[in-house]
């Protein structure tokens, strides 16, 4: 049996043959239809009429549900129907039905065009009655809610209709040939009427009659369903898009006082038809972000300003031989002499208009200047130059001038072009999609995906997404593409599972054009049902500057879709926006940090560093994840590690790859790491814990960090800001002479190491987070000369003036003994006789000379030890011949020995 749908609730069945004599039915239909019995033809007992009704559902093959309405039990009846083999009879039918609720008003939407009504009525032309099935109370008060027709269209005529409208409302409801009329239009007819709502206005209504049951006398036995729609928002922007096309052919507006469009073209065209001016500038002006503009100064402001603009225009129309226009909205145009001062004049006079508004940028006008050289040239292509060259410049606040070029049409149709082959590639499913692993930087394990668009074009080959994103995002068609990519991603996500991989997390990109196009939440979770997959393994990201621009609806959409199951990540995090402000409030679950600030220049650098630890150290007190992008170098991944930043993605990991490709890194589970993205769970040692006073005490403190110091570096010239008392004890100065001598501290290094000194911070600077370091010799204030070691580590750079922080120990012991150790070996050399033979003792590192000269000592043919030449000649190293000579089992032993 083929199989049907039915309403919820037990259905009456009865089943005809092929001749409409009913050959079963159950007692629900005999509730339904008492006149009903096996036996009689079906319309006998439920049209009651001689032959089948002409508008029977179940003539055809249709097997879909109708709704019918029922005389005998006066009520709306759904059915719906399906082919069945039946016993002793063939091409039967089994016809199911059951009443309909009529409170239940989306049963009855598809028996018209629309599907948003805010009335629904019933009118019974032979009872005279009609029955509110529903009515939204808010825009339509509809009562009593069933009675007399004749008397409910009296009253509505007397009190309710507007008076220009009476005489057009009593014609549609002529209840006399209102069957005829309904038949003769397909069964609809449609009426507006001004309704009168509560206090002093009206509303526009719009009715529409559908004849939906005519029984024996269609002028008479009529049921009528009568749908009542608000259509009062729509008919005044009908008036007044009628009122602007009225405008436009009018000569000047009437707000500005400027020529209007076809007006302007005109008298452009005159002017340059008759002047002796030799050129001419067409120049398009543009307020940015206008409606903004009004909604924080208010429409008045708005008009204001845009009239101000308007008389200035008037003005240099009359010291000039120039003609301005206003196009409408904040759109202006003026063609004046080619002459660059009238032009700065212009930029400058309608600039301090908009400065006036507390010099907000986003407000401040933008220009396109067209340069005529072709008379014969339509003035409309000249205007449509300049505003190409305005659009050239928008946005961009520190050129707010755009010249035309014909480069400028010609990318302008390319982009044209372009937009068509999206369109076709969509269709043929060109565009595919690469993954980027994301990576835990302390294992190199893979901890989750990004999706990355790629465009697989037939002739060009695999084309990156900044050939192609920007201009759609720019035209609004990048939502087509960003649920093409989300349901690519879902479908293979699928596949993945289904292939018995543990699964991963994958993110999307969602743009802020798409919250705007779409449901994004339903159509996540649509696809997330359809493909079965688990919502945590789709990661929604979205960029910063889209929180910026439209905050509270974001904020909705991401509290949404998190409440959903879906992670949501905030890209680009810090590309220029309130970022760390908006860190409070954000409700995330992850931060993907820019590294563009590593990327700055010498000046900077210190600064980029410094932002993405205070990002990174924010993140950590609000409880939110961190990701870093764009991690290319291993400089980068150690300084991201050193701050707090354990996840990264970039190209010193993995390049976007496609799926075969990715799915070979997946195949090994030792390449992953199933936990993604964690918070840091054992708390941080920070460094203000350390000078805590409560913790440690500051002579604890010293002996910790030993000799540190604050030093400046500028001009050549180094000077101590700041030491420790530690400071004091190791290079033997003292505070008083300090501070006299604190600028000129290189003074007391050794003249022939002073070079040397300042490669080091010089060398600190270049590697802040390493640091430089170096031994050198210096003056104690007794005049001694000492060796010191110095860790140096840059800080800030401000005026030229360059801050590092030093750590210093004396190295004057250890130096000595290495000399002694270098000239003691010398000696080993010339008894050896190998110096120059063997091999180069001051081509081995210090720390490697000992282990050589000791192995050479143990080669030496005869008893060898070497001493310090200190008090008491210290033994530093016997070879085994001495001890075998001198009966010693170990040089231990004979070290501990007095003769030792």
């Amino acid at each position: 049996m083929k199989r049907m749908s039915c309403e919820n609730g037990e259905a009456g069945i009865y089943i005809i043959d092929q001749d409409y004599k009913i050959v079963y039915l159950n007692d629900m239909a005999k509730l339904y239809y008492p006149n009903l019995q096996v036996g009689m033809h079906c319309y006998q007992g439920i049209g009651v009429k001689s032959a089948p009704c002409t508008d029977c559902p179940w003539t055809g093959e249709n097997s879909g549900p109708v709704i019918s309405y029922n005389t005998a039990s006066q009520a709306w009846m759904a059915i719906s129907s399906g082919q069945i083999d039946w016993p002793g009879s063939e091409n039967c039918r089994l016809i199911m039905s059951r009443p309909v609720d009529e409170k239940n008003k989306n049963l009855f939407y598809y028996l018209t065009e629309s599907t948003v009504y805010d009335g629904l009525l019933e009118l019974n032309f032979l009872a005279n009655t009609y029955k509110v099935l529903f009515h939204d109370s808010e825009k339509l008060e509809l009562s009593p809610e069933e009675g007399r027709l004749d008397q409910i269209l009296t009253e509505t005529l007397n009190f309710m209709v507007h008076p220009d409208e009476k005489q057009s409302f009593e014609e549609f409801w002529d209840l006399s040939s209102m069957a005829s009329r309904l038949r003769d239009s397909d069964r609809v007819l449609r009426g507006e009427f001004r309704r009168k709502m509560p206090g002093d206005g009206y509303c526009w209504m719009n009715l529409i009659l559908v004849l939906f049951r005519s029984g024996e006398d269609p002028d008479n036995d009529a049921i009528i369903m009568c749908y009542i729609q608000d259509i009062d928002e729509r008919k005044k922007k009908d008036e007044e898009e009628e009122r602007r096309l009225r405008e436009i052919r009018e000569e000047t507006d009437s707000m500005t006082g400027l020529y209007r469009y076809g007006p302007f073209f005109e008298k452009a065209d005159y002017l340059l038809k008759n002047t002796d001016s030799t050129g001419f500038f067409m120049v398009a002006i543009d307020i940015e972000h206008f409606k903004l503009f009004n909604e924080w100064y208010g429409e008045e402001e708005g008009d204001r300003f845009l009239i101000r603009i308007g008389d200035y225009l008037k003005e240099i129309e009359k010291f000039y031989s120039s003609v301005a226009g206003y196009m409408g909205g904040d759109d202006f145009v003026i063609l004046i002499p080619e002459d660059l001062s009238v032009l700065e004049e212009l930029e400058d006079v309608i600039n301090i208009y908009a400065k006036q508004y507390g010099g907000n940028a986003g407000f401040m006008p933008a220009f396109g200047v067209y340069r005529v050289e072709d008379l014969s040239l339509p003035v409309s292509m000249m205007y449509d130059r300049a505003a190409i060259a305005l659009n050239s410049v928008k946005g961009n606040y520190t050129k707010r001038v755009g010249w035309y070029d014909p480069g400028m049409k010609r990318k302008m149709e390319s982009d044209q072009v372009l937009l068509s082959e999206i369109q076709r590639a969509l269709e043929k499913k060109e565009f595919i999609f690469y993954a980027q692993p994301q990576c835990n930087m302390l294992t190199g394990r893979i901890i989750g995906l990004e999706s990355l668009v790629r465009w697989q074009h037939p002739q060009r080959g695999v084309i990156s997404p900044g050939e192609f994103i920007p201009l759609l995002e720019q035209n609004g068609f990048i939502t087509y593409l960003d649920v093409y990519v989300w349901e690519m991603v879902c479908r293979q996500l699928s596949t993945w599972i289904k292939e018995g991989r543990r699964p991963i997390p994958i993110s999307v990109n969602m743009s802020r054009m798409d919250i705007y196009a779409i449901d994004v939440v339903e159509k996540f979770k649509q696809l997330v049902s359809r493909y079965e997959i688990d919502p945590k393994y789709l990661e929604i990201e979205i960029t910063e500057s889209a929180y910026a621009e439209d905050y509270d609806l974001i904020r909705k959409v991401v509290e949404d879709l998190r409440r959903a199951g879906f992670p949501v990540f905030m890209d680009d995090f810090g590309s220029g926006y309130s970022s760390l402000n908006m860190l409070k409030d954000v409700n995330v679950d992850v931060i993907k940090i820019d590294t563009k600030f590593l990327d700055m220049n010498e000046n900077s650098k210190g600064r980029g560093m410094g932002i993405l630890e205070t990002i990174v150290r924010m993140a950590r007190v609000m409880q939110l994840k961190v990701i870093a992008e764009g991690v290319e170098e291993k400089e980068q991944v150690d300084f991201l590690i050193n701050i707090g930043c354990i996840y990264g993605q970039g190209f010193y990991y993995h390049e976007p790859l496609p799926v075969h490709v990715l799915e070979k890194l997946l195949d090994e589970d030792n390449n992953l790491d199933y936990r993604g993205i964690q918070a840091r769970q054992l708390k941080q040692l920070k460094l203000e814990d350390l000078f805590n006073e409560n913790i440690i005490s500051e002579a604890m403190l010293n002996n910790m960090l030993g000799a540190i110091a604050l030093y400046e570096i500028y001009e050549d010239r180094c000077e101590i800001l700041r030491v420790n008392e530690e400071y004091y004890r190791v290079t033997g100065d003292n505070p008083i002479d300090m501070e006299e001598r604190k600028r000129y501290v290189l003074n007391k290094v050794y003249r022939d190491d002073m070079d040397w000194v300042l490669n080091i911070f010089e060398e600190a600077y270049n590697n802040p987070l390493q640091g430089a370091e170096g031994t050198f010799r210096r003056y104690r204030t007794s005049g001694e000369l000492m060796w010191v070691h110095l860790r140096v580590f840059f800080l800030r750079e401000q005026d030229d003036h360059r801050l590092y922080y030093g750590a210093v120990r004396d190295a004057t012991e250890q130096m000595e003994q290495r000399q002694k150790l270098k000239d003691s070996q010398n000696m080993l050399r010339d008894v050896l006789k190998i110096a120059g033979k063997n091999i180069s003792f001051n081509n081995i590192a210090e720390e490697n000379q000992w282990a050589a000269s000791a192995v050479f000592a143990q080669m030496a043919p005869g008893g060898l030890f070497g001493v310090y030449c200190d008090k008491g000649l210290p033994l530093y190293f016997a070879n085994n011949e001495m001890l075998r000579i001198l009966n010693y089992d170990s040089y231990e032993e004979f070290a501990r020995r007095p003769m030792g």
